[in-house]
């Protein structure tokens, strides 16, 4: 059975811990341990923050998905009604990817911005 929770925020940093939280939250609920928990918080960071790039408006939309021991991220900017603030959102740049590397074990992106990760617990729960 999985569990899957949308989260929609306004483009604003000051709100995006609230990404962090949730990806905590549910990485708790499937018995990760606090190193694995703190791997996917900044993770998803770096995620949100590649999606945005330099969008001032806008809306972040997230869906977490924990399917047993595996938590799926998804992630898009929605810009549908807002006014055009200069440039959308820029591909993630290399320290940006290299991080998302390290602490992941599957990320991907597609041509419209959209993307993705997703992190395996790395040991058998009690």
């Amino acid at each position: 059975m999985s569990d899957t929770v949308a989260l929609s925020l306004p483009v604003r940093s000051d709100l995006l811990v609230l990404a962090r939280i949730t990806a905590a939250t549910m990485a708790a609920r499937a018995d990760f341990d606090i190193e694995e928990i703190e791997d996917l918080r900044l993770a998803v960071d770096e995620l949100c923050l590649s999606v945005v790039g330099g969008a001032r408006s806008g809306t972040v939309r997230l869906e977490f998905t924990l399917d047993g021991a595996t938590i799926t991220i998804a992630c898009e900017l929605d810009r549908s009604g807002e006014p055009s603030d200069g440039p959308g959102p820029g591909g993630p740049d290399d320290l940006s990817i290299r991080l998302i590397e390290a602490l992941v074990d599957e990320h991907r992106r597609d041509a419209d911005g959209r993307a993705w990760l997703s992190k395996r617990r790395s040991r058998v729960a009690h």
